[in-house]
């Protein structure tokens, strides 16, 4: 296993380091994106998506079951390939960890994150897909919201600063999107359902006991 720590430091720039962690948060959503073959409307739904999204094509694996997942930027992504979190140690400075087995894996991860010009762009509107799916308006919530409790006193109960933060795996299907995600190595699972028209059942928490978590839906219906 080749793990690399990183310090990323915007002392002199604050608002680098939340515009650091909004992209960072993204990327790691889409390293983790994927969907079901053998299910024709998943699949297509899952086609429209990545349109959507800057630099990003599909490839199928086969792990027993075909599943698709994103190559961004000519990056190879599966829920297997690399692990990454973050933590924000202050309101200036943000260590990142990554591990993979593959130690270019690492360094390409490590770049896309680092570099202003791989920074995920998505809900992009195009001739064949006019209008922004509303998955994305779920998803910018999401990390709008998380980004949000990274700037809160470490002594406040809903605080994300000081803690470790990861994706574990983003599955998508036509109706629901489940977003795992790690605080401090302890799962949560949201349901995304961007065609429900009420908001209060556009976002549930289906596992975990945290109280950030449910913090987190609470300020994603509040947007």
């Amino acid at each position: 296993m080749v793990t690399e720590e990183i310090r990323y430091d915007f002392k002199e720039f604050r608002k680098h380091a939340d515009n650091f962690i909004r992209d960072l948060i993204k990327l790691m959503v889409v390293s983790k994106m994927n969907s079901t073959v053998k299910n024709v409307l998943a699949k297509d739904y899952f086609e429209s998506l990545t349109k959507q999204i800057s630099g990003c094509d599909l490839y199928v694996v086969k792990y027993g079951q075909p599943i698709l997942y994103i190559k961004y930027k000519g990056m190879e992504f599966t829920d297997q390939k690399i692990t990454s979190y973050f933590v924000r140690i202050n309101d200036h400075a943000v260590d990142v960890t990554v591990e993979s087995m593959f130690e270019d894996f690492v360094k390409t991860f490590d770049n896309l994150a680092s570099t202003p010009e791989s920074r995920v762009k998505w809900g992009i509107v195009t001739e064949n897909s006019p209008t922004v799916d509303p998955l994305f308006t779920l998803l910018n919530s999401f990390v709008d919201a998380v980004h949000k409790l990274t700037l809160l006193d470490p002594c406040n109960p809903d605080s994300l600063m000081r803690k470790k933060f990861g994706i574990r795996n983003v599955n998508v299907t036509k109706n629901s999107t489940q977003l795992e995600f790690l605080i401090d190595s302890k799962l949560n699972i949201l349901e995304l359902n961007p065609f429900r028209k009420k908001r209060d059942h556009s976002v549930l928490l289906l596992f975990g006991r945290s109280e950030i978590a449910k913090t987190i839906i609470s300020l994603m219906k509040q947007q």
